[in-house]
């Protein structure tokens, strides 16, 4: 993310912190091959230059594993598969998007998060700059019916304006949004899971002690409860996002397929080349999504210039074939953050699927820190 030699080590800091956010002051030394003291002064430099929060990313679409699990272990060995059975249209959570278009005067920005209430489903909001829609708001509910029952009640508080909303179910396949503690605190799963959760929100590198503290629990259980969350795959990493970002033009673009064929052959030939331009330079996209109605996806991206937003959504329509692609460039934020982040694609669901069709060369991924007390120590 920078020019020269400073540069570079900050962006080696940054695409370590993507993947393993809780990684040791050693470790990090002994990747930027710099002297210990070094690496903890880059380290805070980055810091505090680009406001990083250290966050859970959390597998949405894995939650209902672990609620099933408790819910299962309540029961009695006789009833348990008639009641369990019963419990699984309750367990887990999914992904949403809802896109709102208004027509004549629009509410005030203080008025569309009123309107939210208290509800913990909205995860990120903002104004959508263009024809087709003036708001977008990210949101994970337990099902399609109380996504649509939170955008009912977001209309009718809103009812002195008029509005068309759209809300859609979308299957996150790339990139994060960070979550509210007001969402996680709706995980039906273990105590010490939960709090777990709750302490690395945004304040990934605190010890296990500390966030056992606060929790009224022990660093044994914390611990415990980070390796199994990891190794199940609910919890994907620890990780960041910018509070501060250098790139500060956001874009939204909706990729229609018009010839799915088409489209599906295309979207590899467009992952390898964003996993070769970010192997080399700041990560720009920061969210992707299978749509399914109309099939296709959407994208979001973050970049420093207009001209680098432009020669983007030029590239995505060079070359993915058999699409639509419609850019909605994203205004005022009004509700969570954007997961901004230099990631390490390497890391990433594409790349995976890439390497096992040999693609792309294999690489060894590690449990991500789970037996790092305190990152901060060499």
């Amino acid at each position: 993310m920078g020019e020269d030699s400073g540069g570079e080590m900050q962006d080696t800091i940054l695409k370590q912190l993507s993947i393993d956010a809780r990684i040791s002051m050693k470790t990090l030394s002994d990747t930027t091959r710099s002297g210990k003291g070094n690496a903890y002064g880059m380290f805070n430099k980055v810091v505090e230059e680009y406001g990083l929060r250290f966050v859970p990313e959390i597998d949405i679409n894995n939650l209902w594993k672990w609620e099933f699990i408790k819910k299962a272990r309540m029961r009695t060995k006789r009833g348990i598969l008639n009641e369990a059975m019963e419990a699984i249209p309750i367990t887990g959570f999914g992904e949403y998007m809802m896109l709102v278009k208004f027509t004549g005067k629009a509410p005030s920005d203080a008025e569309i998060v009123a309107a939210f209430g208290t509800s913990y489903a909205p995860q990120f909001a903002a104004r959508l700059e263009g024809d087709s829609h003036d708001l977008m708001v990210y949101v994970v509910a337990r099902s399609y019916e109380d996504a649509v029952e939170f955008a009912n009640a977001f209309g009718k508080k809103l009812s002195g304006h008029k509005m068309a909303i759209f809300t859609n179910r979308i299957w996150g396949v790339y990139g994060f949004f960070p979550l509210n503690a007001k969402l996680i605190s709706q995980f039906d799963i273990f105590d010490s899971y939960k709090n777990l959760l709750l302490g690395l929100n945004g304040a990934g590198r605190d010890t296990f002690s500390e966030i056992g503290r606060k929790a009224g629990q022990g660093p044994a259980q914390m611990l415990y409860a980070y390796d199994r969350l990891i190794r199940t795959g609910i919890l994907k990493r620890i990780t960041y996002y910018e509070g501060r970002p250098k790139c500060t033009i956001n874009v939204m673009l909706s990729i229609k397929a018009n010839n799915p064929k088409a489209f599906d052959e295309g979207k590899d030939a467009w992952f390898m080349k964003l996993i070769k331009q970010y192997e080399h330079s700041e990560n720009e996209c920061i969210f992707m999504c299978d749509t399914p109605s109309p099939k296709g996806m959407l994208v979001i991206a973050s970049f420093r210039k207009s001209s680098d937003a432009n020669r983007f959504v030029s590239s995505v329509r060079s070359t993915l074939a058999g699409v639509e692609v419609a850019r909605h460039d994203i205004g005022n934020v009004l509700v969570g953050n954007l997961g901004i982040r230099n990631f390490d694609m390497r890391y990433s669901q594409q790349y995976r699927s890439l390497a096992i069709r040999r693609m792309v060369p294999r690489i060894e991924e590690k449990l991500m820190g789970a037996v790092t007390d305190n990152p901060d120590l060499f």
